[in-house]
């Protein structure tokens, strides 16, 4: 469960939560406390008020706060006239609302707030009171006539000094730390939703996943998104259905394969058989026929290696700068007497330059050629023809080969380089091709960086168009 990523996600929703909910919870305590301490402070100089005017009355007898400087009993005595003023207020407005009076903690926290205060001239310099050094003040302008005559001002206080300041406080962050709790509490249900909702996908990849390891590649995955993991789910769908495709090619290969094996093997069989009964009689005529059968199984075999060998690029491959002028003129010379003892006419125009070079393996480019011709060979009736022009374009050395009819229909076009492919009217058993030749043809290209395509020649028959890249030595 701890490994999970659906655990991991949640947990990961659920930590970033509480830090930020306990990093607002924090903020929240250090700005409500503040805030209300800076309205408490507004409200003791809202209190100032009578204090005030027996300041201004003094300025206004006197001309002058002069014989309050200094004067700590005069200054007391007007503070705690103020003081008392004050709680008479309070004291009226309790008993007109039916409440008690003042709480006697009330009174003490308020003469820590007129021991506090301080008169100062215009510039702040202590006029009467108790100043202490680095304290803050909050400060009450006395205005007389439109002109700054002094300030009063007294200590901004640390902590609340009334406890009914304290409750409210205290209740206001009991409510947010509730408040707070019950979103951790829907989060926490929320993130659970949402992990197993992002995590979904990669359960039905897992599962998938397994269904594959065992050999089923049926299983599809229905993306419900189109973020990176609903991408991943088509990828997924993808993979398993070229895996399909690749099982069923695998399984028609080993079915192919079989079946062109069983059929040499099966002749040979029957015609020892009938030579061991008696039925034929053991002729150098019929053992010659045993050896045709023997060289067309080995043919095979050779042929099944080496498509085996290009296709899992382990066949060697010894390349080198070489002339595929004379490489052709050879190979063509060794099909022009077999080509017309079967009545095909057989025309090549060469035009490549002599120097023209080609960075390649001898015997593999030679094997390609010799398959190119054989397919044409093999696969052209009488009377037929073959044409092979020869020419260098782009870089590249273009090679085509066009035979006559009968030839191959444009929706199998593709498929005539698949392994064991035969067109049931032209490639038949009787020409004794198994379908290997054109596939080892493009491996070979392939291993040449070149490109080998097909398609239906003007004369009926077909084209295959072979482009090797010039070597730049």
């Amino acid at each position: 469960m701890i490994k999970s990523i659906k655990f991991k996600l949640w947990l990961t929703f659920l930590i970033t939560l509480v830090l930020s909910t306990t990093a607002m919870l924090l903020l929240s305590h250090a700005s409500v406390k503040k805030g209300f301490l800076d309205y408490v402070t507004q409200q003791a100089i809202d209190r100032l008020q009578n204090l005030e005017i027996s300041v201004l009355e003094i300025y206004e007898r006197e001309n002058s706060l002069e014989p309050l400087r200094d004067n700590n009993r005069l200054w007391l005595r007007l503070k705690y006239r103020t003081f008392r003023e004050f709680i008479e207020q309070q004291t009226r407005e309790a008993i007109s609302n039916n409440q008690p009076p003042p709480h006697p903690s009330v009174k003490a926290q308020e003469r820590v707030f007129i021991d506090q205060l301080i008169l100062t001239d215009p510039t702040k310099k202590l006029i009467v009171g108790n100043a202490f050094k680095n304290a803050e003040y909050s400060w009450r302008e006395l205005i007389y006539e439109d002109q700054l005559i002094g300030y009063l001002g007294y200590i901004k206080p640390k902590d609340f000094m009334r406890s009914v300041d304290k409750l409210f406080v205290s209740q206001q962050l009991k409510v947010f730390a509730l408040f707070s709790l019950a979103i951790v509490a829907a989060s926490f249900a929320v993130s659970m939703l949402v992990s197993r909702w992002l995590v979904k996908p990669l359960g039905d990849l897992t599962k998938g996943a397994r269904q594959i390891a065992d050999g089923d590649f049926s299983v599809r995955i229905q993306p419900n998104s189109t973020d990176e993991l609903g991408m991943l789910c088509n990828n997924f769908n993808e993979l398993a259905k070229t895996l399909s495709a690749n099982e069923k090619a695998r399984k028609q290969w080993v079915a192919d394969i079989s079946h062109e094996m069983r059929t040499p093997l099966a002749v040979l069989k029957a015609q020892i058989e009938a030579m061991q009964d008696g039925i034929r009689p053991t002729t150098p005529e019929n053992l010659e026929l045993l050896k045709n059968k023997i060289d067309a199984l080995h043919n095979l075999i050779s042929d099944l290696y080496d498509l085996s060998l290009t296709d899992l690029g382990a066949m060697t491959y010894n390349k080198s700068l070489l002339c595929l002028y004379d490489l052709l003129e050879e190979i063509a010379d060794d099909y022009v007497h077999r080509l017309e003892e079967k009545g095909l006419t057989f025309q090549m125009t060469n035009s490549l330059d002599k120097n023209a070079g080609i960075y390649g393996d001898y015997d593999r480019l030679a094997q390609l050629l010799r398959n190119l011709f054989e397919n044409s060979y093999r696969y052209t009736d009488t009377p037929g023809q073959l044409t092979v022009t020869c020419n260098t374009t782009n870089k590249l050395v273009e090679i085509v080969f066009t035979d006559s009819a009968p030839g191959v229909p444009a929706d199998q076009i593709d498929k005539i380089f698949d392994r064991l492919y035969r067109v049931e009217n032209s490639r038949n058993r009787a020409t004794g091709g198994a379908g290997l030749g054109l596939s080892i043809c493009k491996n070979i290209v392939e291993a040449h960086s070149g490109t080998i395509t097909a398609m239906p020649a003007p004369s009926g028959g077909l084209t295959i168009t072979l482009r090797l890249p010039l070597s730049h030595s």
